[in-house]
């Protein structure tokens, strides 16, 4: 049975307990984080983006991801990134909570709000140094300035080793934008330049794609890409993303598929769902 721990790159969804997937791909059984790391082996951590995990959370996350390979990219609280006045304690008291998970962690994800420009950036990323080691994390901004001057950008991210995470949403906005799950979606969703420049050998995706289902030229031209960096010895990291998450797993699926048409070698399936589907619905 293939393992996505053999994968030369990483896929995962937003989350891996969204309720709608239990019992339809995912069950609880040892645990539903243990079901979604059966199958994918990456996620992203959006919770902490709102508060920072209980020591107990943590432990049992800890022994859900026990003989699997997904790393879980945690969001930094917003009191972080999106306070004028970033909470240094806050930082310091997840950074110490969520350390038990060392082993299981892909890059953090900096998540900026519209108003961060280069100069709080540069505060920000300088006061992060002097009280908390990172490691490897990746930074989204969505400030217009900064990809219209991603120069500006280019020289702080390679002092700190960081990568640039790319939202791509453009498969929303060239879709049917009455759709009704789309017109919640994209208040919160930029429509922003796509700049898939890797900076730090660190390639991480967030592909939004539309709810209708008809996403075939975002997945195939990111398939492309994909294969692309795996052939320059990159480990990239695609997180697929809906409006209505129900959707992921199969756009995860069709995304891997293409994939496999991509690649210069035999590149395995993706592990079956824990819970078996009636036939294929891609």
């Amino acid at each position: 049975m293939p393992t996505s721990s053999s994968f030369p790159y990483r896929l995962g969804l937003p989350a891996w307990a969204f309720p709608g997937w239990r019992n339809v791909y995912f069950d609880a059984e040892p645990s539903v984080l243990n079901s979604y790391a059966s199958v994918f082996n990456a996620v992203e951590g959006n919770t902490t983006f709102y508060h920072i995990p209980s020591h107990s959370n943590v432990a049992s996350w800890l022994e859900a991801l026990q003989g699997t390979d997904c790393k879980i990219s945690f969001k930094l609280p917003s009191a972080v990134t999106h306070q004028r006045q970033p909470d240094e304690r806050i930082l310091i008291q997840f950074l110490e909570t969520i350390n038990p998970l060392r082993d299981h962690l892909g890059p953090f994800l900096l998540q900026f709000p519209q108003w961060v420009g280069m100069e709080f950036f540069r505060r920000f990323v300088q006061g992060l140094d002097r009280v908390a080691d990172m490691g490897t994390a990746v930074v989204e901004v969505r400030n217009p300035e900064l990809f219209s001057h991603p120069e500006q950008l280019e020289p702080m991210l390679n002092h700190y080793g960081f990568g640039r995470a790319v939202l791509d949403c453009q498969s929303l906005y060239q879709g049917d934008l009455s759709h009704p799950e789309v017109v919640a979606a994209v208040h919160e969703k930029p429509d922003l330049p796509v700049l898939p420049r890797v900076y730090n050998d660190k390639a991480f995706i967030r592909l939004m794609l539309h709810p209708d289902g008809r996403n075939e030229f975002w997945i195939e031209r990111w398939a492309t890409q994909t294969a692309q960096w795996i052939a320059e010895g990159i480990e990239p990291i695609i997180m697929i993303h809906c409006p209505n998450n129900f959707h992921c797993p199969l756009f995860a699926e069709q995304f891997h598929l293409s994939l496999q048409q991509k690649v210069s070698y035999p590149l395995a399936s993706l592990p079956a769902w824990p819970i078996p589907q009636q036939g294929s619905l891609i």
